[in-house]
């Protein structure tokens, strides 16, 4: 059962979730959020997709965070364990936002109401978010599906800052916060049978013989779903987590695969030295 999280309870699951990071170390993410306001052809460059992610990123609020933490062996804390983080910041009488997104989402259980009177200001919150969740040695592995968007989001909150101007700044940035993560849209792609990544989650999840748990467009429930269809992958493919398919992102791997031939990534999984900074330290996001 998803653990919603708001204002009231933001502090004691957040600690929570800190004490057992170290026996599951696998963090799937995923977001909600209103839609789109500036679409992006199927065709378009990686950097005028860019352009469009920045656009919509900073014209929108974040609506939801979903977390679910998984072990190696793709167990979780509990049966069905997993978060949500609802935020305040989006108002549907006055936020850019799609229509049909949306209805979506109200279909889908959300009450936006509910989240402006009780839902976490991702300003305020945005240190403590960042330090609980994100700011850990990388021995931790992120885990997303067609994850650029969320990924964006995240990185706007937490840094409380517009997104990087360039595309390459970008993908620096995105390995400096996350360290090694994994998007299952582009990792598919290498996967025998699953059609080259051309699917959604629910058609990943069919095609590898999974019956999700919860309810779709909850991005709790979106985020156990990503976290066990990457275990199943992983049975099905043992070197999914190769340096093939760290740090890349669907939609932008291009650019990701460039970056991280001509920079060194540090995949050891060992924990910071003691008198080094974590990189979140040095951006001064966290001590």
């Amino acid at each position: 059962m998803a653990i919603n999280v708001g204002k009231a309870n933001l502090v004691e699951q957040l600690e929570l979730i800190l004490s057992l990071r170290g026996s599951y170390p696998i963090v799937a993410i995923d977001t909600e959020f209103p839609g789109f306001i500036r679409d992006t052809p199927r065709n378009a460059t990686e950097e005028e997709r860019y352009n469009d992610v920045k656009h919509n990123v900073a014209n929108m609020h974040l609506i939801q965070l979903g977390v679910a933490l998984f072990d190696e062996g793709g167990n979780t804390p509990w049966p069905g364990c997993c978060w949500q983080f609802n935020f305040s910041d989006f108002d549907p009488d006055v936020d850019a936002s799609s229509p049909d997104s949306i209805e979506l989402l109200v279909q889908s259980g959300h009450d936006f109401q509910q989240n402006r009177r009780h839902g976490i200001d991702a300003q305020r919150c945005a240190y403590l978010v960042c330090v609980k969740l994100f700011c850990q040695p990388y021995s931790s592995k992120y885990v997303t599906f067609h994850g650029l968007y969320d990924v964006a989001f995240v990185i706007k909150m937490i840094t409380r800052a517009p997104l990087p101007n360039t595309l390459n700044e970008f993908s620096d940035l995105v390995r400096t916060i996350f360290g090694q993560i994994y998007d299952l849209k582009y990792i598919s792609r290498f996967c025998g049978g699953l059609r080259r990544g051309e699917i959604g989650l629910v058609g990943l999840s069919r095609l590898l013989n999974f019956e999700p748990v919860g309810i779709r467009h909850q991005a709790a429930y979106d985020s156990l779903l990503i976290g066990a269809l990457f275990n199943k992958m992983k049975q099905r493919r043992h070197n999914i987590v190769d340096d093939r398919s760290a740090s890349v992102l669907y939609g932008i791997e291009n650019r990701c695969v460039r970056n991280r031939r001509t920079r060194r990534i540090d995949q050891r999984g060992r924990p910071y030295p003691r008198r080094q900074q974590h990189p979140l330290a040095a951006m001064g996001l966290a001590v």
